[in-house]
């Protein structure tokens, strides 16, 4: 499982950051007039660190998706699991602390 749970993991963490490169800008265009517009290129960190963000959500999803994979396949654990509260409540609190802090 543990295997699997970290091949998953790197998955979500490379398609996360794929898609994030996609979707962050990296420069911020002002209009300036009727035509006109000035074009402000970010600082380096201040684009790498959204990347980082939304690279190390993907991988938060792409564990989730490896355990329930994982969970579907090997049905032999039969006592209730309390994972899955705990995985979203630490997944909640740190997109909170996320919003809140640093967005």
């Amino acid at each position: 499982m543990e295997s699997r749970l970290r091949k998953f993991g790197i998955y979500g963490l490379l398609f996360g950051l794929a898609i994030s490169i996609l979707l962050v800008d990296y420069k911020e265009v002002i209009p300036q007039g009727n035509e006109a517009y000035e074009i402000t290129y970010k600082p380096v960190i201040d684009y790498i660190v959204p990347i980082l963000r939304f690279g190390i959500i993907g991988m938060f999803f792409g564990l989730f998706i490896g355990w329930k994979s994982y969970e579907r396949r090997h049905k032999t654990q039969k006592e209730k699991s309390y994972y899955l509260p705990f995985f979203f409540v630490v997944f909640l609190i740190s997109i909170i602390l996320i919003m809140i802090f640093n967005w």
